[in-house]
C-alpha cells in the first residue's frame, strides 16, 4: 500500500551503503592509524603567546609566525591543530604564581614548566615540566569548575616551550612522554608544592616576628632622664 504523499516515490540513500561507510571507519581504527586530533595538551585559543611582533591570541598564529621559545629564540610555526570541544577540568592560577601577569584558568592537563631557584634546588635542572593538576596548592593554585572548551596545537620542528601570558611558560604542543622536557610524575611533582608550602610558613612567621618587633619598638617608651637633685627639691612631684 502506497503512501498518500509526494514523497512516495522519492529515491532514497540505501541502508548498505552507510554500512560499508561504517565499516570503513571501523576497518581504519583496526588499522591502528593515528587520530588526526589530538586529545591532550595544547592550550586555550584566548591564550597570550610571545611572537616576534609581541603577545598575540593562539587563535591568531598560523604556520609561518615566529614564537618565543625557552632556549632556542624565535621559532617557526609548522602546523596548528584544533582538537574537539570536550569536558574539562580547569584549574585557577592566581596572577604570578607561575609567571603569569594576571589570573586565568587553563585545563589540568596542560604541561607547564617551572624555572629557577626551586627546580634547582629540588631536581638539580634549570626547568622541569609538570601538569597543572599535579602543582594544586603551590602558589595559590586552585581546582576551578570544569568548561566545554576546544584547544589548539602549535608545532615547531622540535619540541619546544613558549613563552606565554607574560611569563609563564607552557607545552603548547601535543604531550609527549618520551619527549626533550620530560614531564615530571606525580610524586616528585608533589615535592614542589610540600617546599613552597614551607617557604610560605617561614615567609609568615617571620613576618608576625616583625610585626612584634614593631610593636615592642612603638610600646617601649624611653624614661625621661631627670636628675637627682631635681628630685630631691620636688621638681618631680606628682
Amino acid at each position: 500500500m502506497l503512501l498518500d504523499h509526494t514523497t512516495a516515490f522519492t529515491d532514497y540513500q540505501p541502508v548498505d551503503l552507510l554500512l560499508d561507510l561504517r565499516s570503513n571507519e571501523a576497518e581504519a581504527e583496526d588499522a591502528g592509524e593515528p587520530r588526526a586530533r589530538p586529545l591532550h595538551g595544547g592550550v586555550l585559543p584566548g591564550t597570550l603567546i610571545e611572537t616576534a611582533t609581541g603577545f598575540t591570541q593562539a587563535r591568531a598564529l598560523r604556520p609561518g609566525d615566529m614564537v618565543q621559545t625557552f632556549d632556542g629564540g624565535l621559532r617557526e610555526v609548522l602546523n596548528i591543530r584544533h582538537s574537539v570541544p570536550r569536558l574539562t577540568a580547569m584549574v585557577h592560577i592566581p596572577a604570578g604564581a607561575i609567571g603569569n601577569d594576571s589570573a586565568l584558568e587553563l585545563p589540568s592537563d596542560t604541561v607547564v614548566a617551572l624555572e629557577g631557584d626551586l627546580a634547582l634546588e629540588l631536581f638539580d635542572l634549570p626547568v622541569v615540566s609538570v601538569k597543572l593538576i599535579a602543582i594544586v596548592g603551590h602558589n595559590g593554585i586552585s581546582t576551578a569548575l570544569p568548561q566545554r572548551i576546544a584547544r589548539l596545537h602549535i608545532d615547531c620542528e622540535e619540541e619546544e616551550l613558549l613563552w606565554a601570558e607574560g611569563g609563564l611558560l607552557i607545552n603548547a604542543g601535543e604531550t609527549n612522554p618520551n619527549g626533550f622536557y620530560d614531564i615530571l610524575p606525580l610524586a616528585e611533582a608533589r615535592l614542589i608544592v610540600e617546599a613552597s608550602r614551607a617557604i610560605a610558613l617561614r615567609t609568615t612567621e617571620m613576618d608576625e616576628d616583625e610585626a612584634d618587633e614593631d610593636f615592642l619598638a612603638l610600646t617601649a617608651t624611653a624614661a625621661p632622664a631627670f636628675d637627682p637633685i631635681d628630685l630631691l627639691f620636688g621638681r618631680y612631684a606628682a
